[in-house]
């Protein structure tokens, strides 16, 4: 990739690893009552899950909306784990391009950035929680760019979905890798407008590309 000075990266299974904290959504959620009355196992809610992410749907509203729960368990935040080579990955990085964050997050992500501690490479935090837009709203895309001062092709986007990473930054003429972990990286293209710049499948793969 020739004329990139910007990197911004989404969160959940770009940079953070989120298995544990769905295995123990997916166990509290069939802990309710309203999922005993409905005999649904950790397994058939986490595959549920699975399918919303091939539909292209937001994954757990997806899933409660569905079977109409009402009560909602929660997403633990203290088990996440950022990925192995995250620290290695973004230092190297952070010594060539301007880093950021594009993400559907809670309030908040400053204060667990900086306990995971990764803040310190970022630049720039955009947050769906901040300006109460979600992904895959281009206009938040739209916001990454003005912000870093950077024209939209000087800029890659790296995430794991392609609908809500992938499509909407490659509307507004940023560049696209698509990082194939967690319920994204099951995703297929729907159309050529969904098909990343590059594909990888690990954080590493980035200095190879970069």
């Amino acid at each position: 990739m020739k004329n990139i000075k910007c990197i911004f990266f989404d969160i959940g299974y770009t940079l953070i690893n989120e298995d544990d904290v769905w295995q123990q959504r997916c166990l509290e959620q069939s802990q309710t009552e309203e999922a005993k009355l409905l005999n649904l196992s950790p397994e058939q809610i986490y595959a549920e899950i699975v399918q919303a992410s091939l539909d292209y749907k937001p994954q757990y509203r997806t899933v409660i909306k569905k079977f109409g729960f009402k009560n909602q368990a929660p997403y633990r935040q203290n088990l996440e784990k950022l990925y192995d080579n995250a620290n290695v990955v973004l230092q190297t990085l952070s010594k060539i391009y301007e880093l950021g964050i594009i993400a559907n997050q809670t309030d908040g992500l400053i204060d667990r950035l900086r306990e995971l501690g990764i803040l310190k490479y970022f630049s720039f935090i955009i947050s769906s929680w901040d300006y109460q837009i979600m992904k895959p709203n281009i206009k938040l895309f739209e916001i990454a760019v003005e912000k870093s001062g950077y024209k939209a092709s000087e800029i890659v986007m790296v995430g794991d979905r392609l609908d809500n990473d992938i499509f909407p930054a490659k509307q507004i003429g940023m560049k696209t890798i698509w990082i194939k972990q967690g319920f994204g990286g099951i995703q297929n293209p729907k159309s050529d407008e969904y098909i990343p710049n590059i594909e990888i499948s690990q954080l590493n793969d980035l200095l190879e590309v970069l």
